[in-house]
């Protein structure tokens, strides 16, 4: 049964078991994982729990290990976090989605919704990485109330 409550512990299991930040990427005791995990909780809306606690946690989790990618030091000797910074374009600017590109022989367009149209910056930012954007689409998916739709 999947977690219904965030926790710390279950932060640290998600993100060892799931993006892979195994402790020697990440020891346990690395303060990183209480920061993280405290600003996920405080991004995520606590409404989200009402429409369903697991996606909830989903989100929070979803977005704790988005933080680690994009805050977080290596450990000595380890690459981890500034290889997935490098991989995900975390530092890169992003003013927006493009939905059109040409050039003299080519052209592509692609419809935009609205979610992508109305984001703020911490959600270009958020997104660019695949669980940043899991946590983005979950509380999109929740409702209005989180201003992407």
């Amino acid at each position: 049964m999947p977690d219904t409550t965030p926790t710390l512990t279950g932060f640290q299991t998600f993100a060892q078991n799931v993006a892979g930040i195994n402790t020697t990427v990440m020891p346990t005791n690395d303060p990183g994982w209480a920061a993280a995990f405290a600003f996920a909780l405080e991004w995520i809306p606590t409404w989200a729990s009402n429409a369903s606690a697991v996606l909830y946690t989903a989100a929070v989790y979803n977005w704790g290990v988005s933080e680690l990618i994009q805050y977080q030091q290596d450990q000595s000797g380890q690459v981890f976090f500034q290889a997935a910074r490098k991989q995900f374009g975390v530092n890169n600017f992003e003013a927006g989605v493009v939905d059109e590109a040409s050039d003299t022989g080519t052209s592509e367009h692609l419809a935009v919704g609205r979610g992508l149209k109305n984001m703020d910056l911490i959600s270009l930012q958020r997104i660019k990485d695949p669980f940043g954007r899991q946590a983005v689409a979950i509380l999109q998916s929740l409702g209005t109330l989180w201003g992407l739709t």
